[in-house]
């Protein structure tokens, strides 16, 4: 019999398919919590300081004492984990509540005890040939709240946004505010025109994605021509590459937008990207262990 999988669910670990949480548990009532999803690279952590970095933000940003992460070791637990499950390519999903309340109830109290919940989740990031031949994705105005700057469990709009794409046999929706671009779904969205990489600038609209984030690095560490800017509907269907990136697939070409093409196949640049992803993940990673 194979060994259940173990979560951590407020300081004790339990097999996935045993634990359970309070039907009042406000995440579960209102979506009121915040989560973050980390990648796993041969037993690593990927990018966990800036993971935490957000993390502490946004609980600050909705309430939620930040004060938190000093008395629990994410890190240690996310190990522990790791060992435990013998996780090797992985993902790590914690999420973060407000707690448990005596009733349903719109205002909260800043007695809660946070619940926090870690636990495994297994992504098959898209092969090569995938990359390389590019998805297709659709227009969507983006009619989420204006904090989408805050990885809030409150996902509705997301999930219906996204199976809108779906529905339509796209990887994604690139969302549209006031005729500019903000971002997808699920994802942050890069385009390129002329040679210059273009996304847009990380405002109260848009969530300011970790793989963003190392995406920018190794443009940066690359020498690439770069710019963060407004982008329009027009600019964007008028692009010579669109990509997006998100923690399980860091690159992903978009050769087709509504029934634009906008490429045959994935571009040049996005393909270099993407093997400057891989590779850094590779080198800085997937060495083994010392």
């Amino acid at each position: 019999m194979s060994r259940q999988e173990v979560v951590y669910l407020n300081g004790n670990y339990s097999p996935k398919e045993e634990t359970t949480l309070s039907i009042l548990d406000r995440g579960f009532l209102f979506g009121d919590g915040v989560y973050e999803l980390i990648p796993i690279y041969n037993k690593k952590i990927f990018y966990i300081d800036a993971h935490l970095e957000r993390l502490k933000s946004n609980l600050q940003q909705i309430n939620i004492a930040p004060s938190l992460l000093e008395d629990v070791d994410i890190i240690e637990i996310i190990n522990r984990l790791i060992d435990q499950n013998n996780y090797d390519d992985y993902f790590i999903y914690i999420h973060i509540s407000r707690g448990v309340d005596q009733k349903r109830n719109h205002i909260y109290s800043e007695d809660y005890k946070p619940t926090i919940l870690i636990m495994g989740e297994n992504y098959v990031p898209f092969s090569r040939d995938v990359i390389i031949n590019g998805k297709k994705a659709i227009l969507e105005d983006d009619y989420r709240w204006l904090k989408s700057n805050i990885k809030s469990t409150s996902l509705l709009a997301n999930v219906l946004i996204k199976n809108k794409a779906n529905d339509n046999d796209a990887y994604e929706a690139l969302l549209l505010r006031d005729g500019f671009l903000t971002e997808g779904s699920a994802s942050n969205v890069f385009m390129v025109k002329d040679g210059i990489i273009k996304t847009p600038r990380l405002s109260n609209k848009l969530l300011p994605g970790i793989t963003r984030k190392f995406l920018v690095d190794l443009i940066s560490l690359h020498h690439l021509e770069y710019s963060e800017c407004d982008i329009s509907k027009h600019e964007l269907l008028d692009a010579d590459e669109i990509f997006c990136s998100s923690s399980t697939n860091p690159v992903v070409p978009i050769t087709q937008v509504n029934d634009k093409i906008i490429s045959e196949s994935a571009g040049s640049i996005s393909l270099d990207l993407y093997k400057h992803a891989q590779d850094y993940i590779k080198d800085s990673y997937k060495q083994k262990n010392r």
